[in-house]
């Protein structure tokens, strides 16, 4: 291939100015300056050693070289353009993935405010159960649930996991040893373990509905089928619009949420952006919504 081809940049500028005929406007579709306009037809005449441009007024025209070198191009710069638009895409998106109840109940609630402060950067949010490979999937970043200690991939706590009953205000309930519970398979020991810490009178419930994820159990306590054990933070907007109530105390345990990186990240400044939002999504109080000492 030829070394000798002319910027395109300086082409694509031509073009602009070509359909819009003055300067400004040109710039404007361009998204850059006028001064920066200039600078590239300037850089592109000098390069191809012909006059492209001539200016009558404040309109700009093509001088005979100019419209013979558009000519030939044809549509050659659309064209272009149409193939590199998805890639510059890309270079703005992150890819994020996720267990889908942290995304529909904290995550996605809260990246509306994410994105108002940076319009510039698009989130892909991917939802899993399971363990993506951060270095061979087309993944940039992913929120991860554990101790933190995975070999060879650095970790930033966002929040500490917890456990707190809640249920649907309508549901008739007794004594807490009563309850209709709703389990999810993956965490049958959270409710042992809640009765435990919180000294609970009797034995905690025994029965109660089975479902596959925590998700699923969330799902079922909406829709008034007995009392979820989930973590505080999935029960904010629950709580706010009033399909949710707290029923017991919350209680923390060792593992969190945690960001986790690609080694080599499409775009480290955008990963690096969300990293210190999310770490400050995760310090903040709950939201409106929790009864007085609840979430203490």
């Amino acid at each position: 291939m030829s070394s000798n081809l002319p910027s395109l940049r300086g082409l694509a500028a031509l073009d602009a100015l070509a359909r819009h005929k003055r300067q400004g406007a040109a710039a404007e579709a361009l998204g850059i300056s006028r001064s920066a306009l200039s600078h590239r037809i300037a850089d592109l005449e000098a390069e191809l050693g012909a006059r492209l441009v001539t200016r009558s007024g404040r309109v700009s025209m093509l001088t005979d070289e100019g419209t013979a070198l558009l000519a030939a191009m044809g549509d050659a710069i659309g064209r272009i353009e149409a193939a590199v638009a998805p890639l510059q895409r890309r270079l703005r998106q992150i890819r994020l993935s996720t267990v889908n109840t942290l995304a529909a109940n904290w995550l996605l609630p809260r990246l509306p405010r994410f994105q108002r402060a940076h319009p510039d950067i698009e989130i892909a949010v991917l939802t899993t159960q399971r363990v993506v490979d951060l270095d061979g999937e087309d993944v940039d970043c992913a929120i991860r649930n554990g101790m933190g200690d995975w070999p060879g991939i650095q970790a930033r706590l966002l929040f500490r996991e917890t456990l707190v009953p809640a249920a649907a205000p309508g549901l008739a309930l007794g004594r807490p040893s009563d309850w209709p519970v709703i389990r999810a398979r993956a965490r049958f020991r959270d409710w042992p373990l809640w009765w435990q810490q919180t000294r609970q009178k009797g034995e905690a419930p025994a029965g109660g509905m089975v479902v596959e994820n925590r998700a699923q159990a969330l799902e079922a306590a909406l829709a008034g089928a007995g009392v979820v054990l989930t973590d505080a933070r999935y029960l904010d907007t629950h709580l706010a619009a009033g399909r949710l109530r707290v029923l017991g105390p919350v209680i923390a345990l060792e593992s969190g949420f945690h960001f986790v990186r690609s080694r080599a990240p499409r775009n480290p400044r955008n990963v690096d952006a969300l990293a210190r939002w999310l770490e400050d999504e995760g310090q903040a109080a709950p939201q409106a919504g929790w009864p007085p000492g609840a979430s203490d």
